[in-house]
C-alpha cells in the first residue's frame, strides 16, 4: 500500500485536501523502466560484493532519474537486511558482516554533497553532516598531555591547520568518530548524491587526492562509497592507474531515440505515468505524441515524471479533472532549455563513447598492435544492453610458426582483379550529430571536423535550419601519423580549433 502522507512544505493553499492526496500519491509513485532496473541491479551487486573497489561512480544526464534510483536501492536493501534478520542461522549477504555488529536503522547512509561556500570541499561539513545522519551528536576525546613540553594553544592550532588538513578544511578528529561510527553502526556503503561537488578543489589541490581520500576511509572501515552525480564525473575516472583498478563505474543513460528498443522502452514508461496520474486522461492522444514527450525531456524519464507531475498539479489548481495536451504543452520545458540539456549531455556521451571504443590504443600498450587478431567491431559497446559474447566469436591466439618460414595460404592465379585484392575498410563507429554549432564552424571558414574516433578528416556543410552539425559516416583512418593543420578537434566535451595556422 502506498504511503500517502505528505510534508507541510507541500501543500498548495489552493488544493483541496483531496486533490493535495492525489498530487502526493503520484509524486511518490517509482516508474518502473528497463534502465532504471538495470542500473538499480548493477549497483546492488557492486555494493554486496565490492571487491577491489574503494568507490563506485554512478553518472548520468540531469534528471535521468537517479534520485528515484537511490530511493529504490535504499528500499531493496532495507528489505534484504530484513529477511535476512528473520531468517534464523542466516547471516547478511554483505561483505564483512558480523553478528556482534549493531546494526543501523539502514545499511547505506545516505548523504548529499554541499557547494562550498569557498573554493574547495569542505571535508569537516560533510564529517559532521554523516554524523548527523546517524544520530551522532557527539564524540569522546582523550588526550595526553607531556607537562614538561611548553606547548600553547596558539601553536597547537597553527600546527594543526598546515599542510593538507588546512587546505580541504578536514578535521582527523572528526573524520575518526566518522570512521568509528560507520563501523559501529554497520552501515555498508555510503552513498554521496550530488557527488560532482567533491571535485571542487582549490588551486594547488588534485582531483587525486579526493579520490585518496575515499580510498583511505573505505580502507579504514570497509565500506565503500557510491558517488552519484551528473557527467561531471567523467573527470574522476582513471585519474591514475590505482585509482582505475579501485573504480567500478556505472552509466545510468538517458533512452536514445535511433535505437528502437529504447523507444519502445520509452513509451512503456510514458504510459505508466499516465495510467497513474490521477486525473481523466485521453491515452491513446496523449500517446500518439509520445515523440513531444521524448522531445521534450530528451529521453529522461526524471524530466518527463517533474513535467507531467507539474501539469497535473496546474489541472487541479484549475479545478480540472482532465489531462490535456494542452495542457501538458503548457508546463513542456522550452525549446531553448531542451537544446542546452541535449547538447550538455550529447557531448558528454560522445566523451564516454571515445574512452570506451578506443580499443587499438589499449592493444599498442599491451604489445599487441602488431598481432593478426583485430579487435572486434566497437559497434557492440553502443548497445545499451549487455550481450553475452558466444563462444563461436571468441578470440583465439595465434599459433607462432617458425622464424622466416611463410604461413600458409591460397595464391591467386592468373590476374587479381582490383576488387578481390583489396580489402574493404570498415566504417567508423563515430557519426552523427556533434556539439559544434554552423555559426561556431562558419567562424573559420574552410576549416575540417576530426573524428574523435579514428582521426579521419571531414569537411561539413550545415543543414538549412540546423542547430548543429552532423558528422557524416565515414570509413576508419588506418594511419596513425600526427597532423598539425588547422582542425576542428574534440577536447574533453568541447569542440576548439587546433593545429598551427600557417598550414
Amino acid at each position: 500500500m502506498m504511503d500517502q502522507t505528505f510534508s507541510s512544505r507541500d501543500v498548495f493553499a489552493w488544493l483541496s485536501p483531496e486533490n493535495q492526496a492525489k498530487l502526493s500519491a503520484f509524486k511518490m509513485y517509482a516508474v518502473k523502466h528497463a534502465l532504471l532496473h538495470d542500473v538499480d541491479t548493477r549497483l546492488m551487486q557492486a555494493i554486496a560484493e565490492p571487491t577491489g573497489f574503494s568507490h563506485i561512480l554512478v553518472y548520468g544526464p540531469s534528471g535521468v532519474g537517479k534520485s528515484t534510483m537511490l530511493e529504490q536501492l535504499n528500499r531493496h536493501t532495507t528489505e534484504l537486511l530484513t529477511r535476512s534478520a528473520d531468517t534464523p542461522g542466516r547471516v547478511a549477504p554483505w561483505r564483512g558482516a558480523s553478528p556482534n555488529t549493531f546494526q543501523s536503522p539502514h545499511p547505506l547512509l545516505r548523504l548529499e554533497a554541499i557547494p562550498p561556500d569557498g573554493m574547495t570541499f569542505n571535508r569537516a561539513a560533510y564529517y559532521r553532516a554523516a554524523l548527523t545522519q546517524l544520530g551522532e551528536s557527539s564524540y569522546k576525546q582523550w588526550s595526553l598531555v607531556d607537562i614538561n613540553v611548553d606547548q600553547t594553544w596558539e601553536t597547537k592550532t597553527q600546527n594543526r591547520n598546515k599542510g593538507r588538513v588546512a587546505q580541504f578544511n578536514d578535521s582527523p578528529e572528526l573524520r575518526q568518530a566518522l570512521e568509528e561510527a560507520l563501523v559501529r553502526r554497520g552501515v555498508r556503503a555510503v552513498v554521496i548524491d550530488e557527488a560532482q561537488h567533491l571535485m571542487k578543489v582549490t588551486s594547488g589541490a588534485k582531483l587525486i587526492d579526493q579520490l585518496d581520500w575515499i580510498k583511505s576511509m573505505t580502507n579504514m572501515t570497509g565500506v565503500v562509497h557510491v558517488l552519484v552525480g551528473t557527467y561531471e564525473l567523467l573527470d574522476f575516472r582513471n585519474l591514475s592507474g590505482q585509482a582505475a583498478r579501485r573504480g567500478h563505474d556505472i552509466h545510468f543513460p538517458r533512452y536514445q531515440f535511433q535505437h528502437e528498443a529504447d523507444r519502445k522502452a520509452f513509451q512503456g514508461a510514458l504510459l505508466q505515468l499516465l495510467q497513474h496520474q490521477p486525473l481523466e486522461a485521453d491515452l491513446q492522444e496523449l500517446i500518439d505524441h509520445w515523440y513531444y514527450f521524448y522531445e521534450r525531456s530528451i529521453g529522461c524519464v526524471g524530466v518527463l515524471k517533474d513535467w507531467l507531475v507539474r501539469a497535473v498539479a496546474g489541472a487541479l489548481r484549475a479545478n480540472d479533472l482532465q489531462l490535456t495536451m494542452a495542457r501538458v504543452q503548457a508546463h513542456a520545458l522550452s525549446n531553448a532549455q531542451c537544446e542546452i540539456m541535449a547538447a550538455d549531455a550529447h557531448a558528454a556521451e560522445q566523451k564516454l563513447h571515445y574512452t570506451e571504443s578506443s580499443r587499438d590504443h589499449l592493444w599498442s600498450l599491451l604489445g599487441m598492435h602488431g598481432s593478426p587478431l583485430q579487435p572486434a567491431p566497437s559497434s557492440e559497446l553502443v548497445s545499451s544492453s549487455p550481450v553475452e559474447s558466444s563462444a563461436s566469436s571468441a578470440h583465439t591466439l595465434p599459433q607462432r610458426g617458425s622464424v622466416g618460414k611463410r604461413a600458409p595460404e591460397r595464391d591467386h592465379v592468373g590476374e587479381v582483379s582490383q576488387k578481390a585484392s583489396s580489402t574493404k575498410k570498415p566504417n567508423c563507429t563515430f557519426a552523427g550529430e556533434i556539439a559544434l554549432t554552423p555559426e561556431r564552424l562558419q567562424e573559420v571558414p574552410g576549416i575540417q571536423v576530426e573524428c574523435p574516433t579514428c582521426g579521419a578528416l571531414r569537411g561539413i556543410q550545415p543543414k538549412k535550419g540546423a542547430s548543429l552539425l552532423m558528422f557524416p559516416t565515414h570509413p576508419s583512418r588506418t594511419t596513425r601519423s600526427s597532423r598539425n593543420e588547422r582542425r576542428w578537434s574534440l577536447h574533453g566535451a568541447d569542440w576548439k580549433l587546433v593545429g598551427r595556422t600557417g598550414n
